[in-house]
């Protein structure tokens, strides 16, 4: 608050310099004079009040201006991604070409949120606007942008709250996001902050992300893609053939050859997620293994297939008539011959 002496001042200069007091002492006196002197010194008081008045309101618009955020532009090549991808690399964008048509034609309606870089001078970091960057670098046109200071909790938090908004991120996006800020520190609550989960019902979330993330082959997952038709319930089914982030080695083989496979390159996500569970999800078919006794006359004698627990022999009496015959008689005591040799 300014004090009576500023005001007395400020007063000064408004009546050209001229203590208004003396003024109005300077006035001959007239009848009327202590009645118009009350009157004259009640209406400086309200000048005086009404001066103080806009002088506060000009402070508190001084004070919003220098706390507001201002719109810059900021070319496509001095920005740099999140530390945090919340989206899969490498994945195409079906919403990006109507992106870039409706940039180019439109012009662009939101700013981005960046900050200055933390480890590369005269850079910036992108919190959200991922895709309207990819646009920009593909009309090569500089980019709106609100420049705030961010911590990197602050950061994460906005990131996610974009994403929450518009409700697209697949629920393994989600948990392979939330796997990676924990990695990389950040307690539960950021990260149901950052995914815009409420706090009674967003740590247990939090966990259930994490604990799946966490079993889960990051190689695999990548491979399949973001798969957003499919939820949770399907990918802890996936997860329960992993161990140590490992398919067990008789699955991964027949695994790495689907997954090298053209149907699987030529399938969307969703589609690669289902053939791969079908794949694990079959039961194998046991190996077998063949081998023939020949006959002294170098035939086929007796055929032995081994297929798991099971061993079968198969005579062909074309080969060796009678053989058979004779087997059958003598297996008995062969039965009994063996389990006198192992007992």
């Amino acid at each position: 608050m300014t004090n009576a002496s500023d005001r007395s001042k400020r007063m000064k200069a408004m009546f050209g310099g001229i203590n208004p007091e003396e003024l109005a002492a300077a006035v001959a006196p007239s009848p009327l004079s202590q009645a118009n002197r009350r009157v004259a010194s009640g209406a400086v008081r309200s000048m005086q009040d009404s001066f103080s008045a806009i002088e506060d309101e000009n402070a508190k618009l001084r004070e919003k201006l220098a706390g507001s955020e201002a719109i810059v532009e900021i070319a496509p090549g001095e920005l740099d991604p999140s530390f945090v991808r919340d989206r899969m690399d490498g994945q195409a964008d079906p919403g990006l070409d109507e992106l870039v048509r409706s940039m180019r034609e439109h012009g662009q309606q939101v700013p981005i949120l960046v900050r200055p870089h933390p480890d590369a001078a005269g850079r910036y970091q992108i919190a959200y606007g991922h895709r309207r960057w990819q646009a920009a670098k593909a009309l090569n046109l500089p980019l709106k942008a609100i420049v705030r200071a961010l911590t990197d909790d602050a950061l994460v938090i906005a990131q996610g709250k974009e994403n929450s908004e518009r409700k697209d991120l697949s629920f393994i996006e989600q948990a392979l996001f939330a796997q990676e800020l924990k990695e990389r520190g950040f307690d539960r609550q950021t990260i149901a902050a950052a995914l815009g989960r409420s706090e009674d019902k967003g740590l247990a979330y939090i966990s259930i992300l994490t604990s799946l993330a966490a079993a889960l082959s990051p190689e695999v997952v990548r491979k399949i893609g973001p798969a957003p038709k499919t939820g949770r319930p399907k990918w802890e089914k996936l997860a329960g053939y992993f161990s140590d982030r490992k398919l067990p080695a008789a699955r991964s083989s027949a695994a790495n050859g689907l997954m090298a496979s053209d149907k699987w390159f030529a399938a969307d996500s969703d589609a690669r997620f289902a053939m791969l569970l079908s794949l694990l999800e079959a039961k194998e078919k046991p190996r077998t293994a063949k081998s023939t006794i020949r006959g002294g006359g170098g035939q086929d004698a007796v055929t032995i297939e081994r297929a798991g627990p099971v061993t079968r022999f198969a005579v062909d009496e074309r080969q060796v008539p009678g053989l058979a015959e004779w087997l059958a008689r003598e297996l008995p005591g062969l039965v009994a011959r063996f389990e006198q040799e192992r007992s």
